[in-house]
């Protein structure tokens, strides 16, 4: 129990490490693979996609959704459907079961309402990473358990996987990282005027 109980003090720094080197980075584009996994029904879904992230702003792309985020509004646009749904960013599609409820704070997640320990080290592809397990604060989560590994090099994070309290694990695997990438106003704001037919359902109201 104590384990669980405590902040570790020495992955602390890791993580810390982690977050300053985003903020240095930005604008930052990663590629990564997510990896849906149901173990109650067997079933495992892989999809890629991409995220690129300035501070509060983020553009996530993954299977038929992009998802626009200017720090203010948030525009999910399901491609396909032709739909795209607007919300407020404080509430912008926060779920209960996946760690990242705001795909922004993938490198500071952990800095309010987590505890974490280091669990190990081990080498992987011929690169040294540190395991790091971070657990939730609200025991009404989905998930108990976050895993991280991150990268001892250069302190960036290799993956991170959610497991689910019901047998639904979601995992990351961030596959390229590219730094002070060029972005615009229009790279985090959807332009309805470019989709004729579209149809907008605006949630703020």
């Amino acid at each position: 129990m104590g384990a669980y109980s405590q902040k570790d003090p020495e992955a602390r720094k890791i993580l810390d490490k982690v977050s300053a080197r985003s903020r240095a980075d930005y604008p930052i584009q990663v590629s990564f693979e997510y990896i849906y996994e149901d173990l109650m029904d067997k079933r495992t879904t892989t999809q890629t996609g991409t995220l690129i992230i300035e501070k509060s702003k983020f553009r996530l792309s993954v299977g038929e959704a992009v998802v626009y985020c200017d720090g203010i509004t948030v525009w999910n646009h399901l491609t396909s459907a032709q739909e795209v749904y607007i919300s407020d960013a404080e509430d912008g599609g926060a779920t209960n079961d996946f760690f990242i409820t705001d795909p922004s704070e993938l490198f500071t997640f952990y800095q309010e309402g987590f505890k974490y320990r280091i669990t190990g080290e081990f080498d992987l592809n011929g690169q040294t990473y540190t395991e790091i397990d971070i657990f939730p604060e609200d025991l009404d989560k989905n998930y108990h358990t976050v895993k991280l590994l991150v990268n001892k090099k250069n302190n960036n994070i290799y993956s991170a996987q959610a497991y689910g309290k019901q047998g639904v694990n979601h995992t990351v695997i961030l596959t390229d990282y590219k730094k002070k990438v060029i972005t615009e106003g229009k790279t985090f704001v959807f332009d309805p005027a470019e989709h004729p037919g579209l149809e907008i359902v605006d949630t703020r109201f």
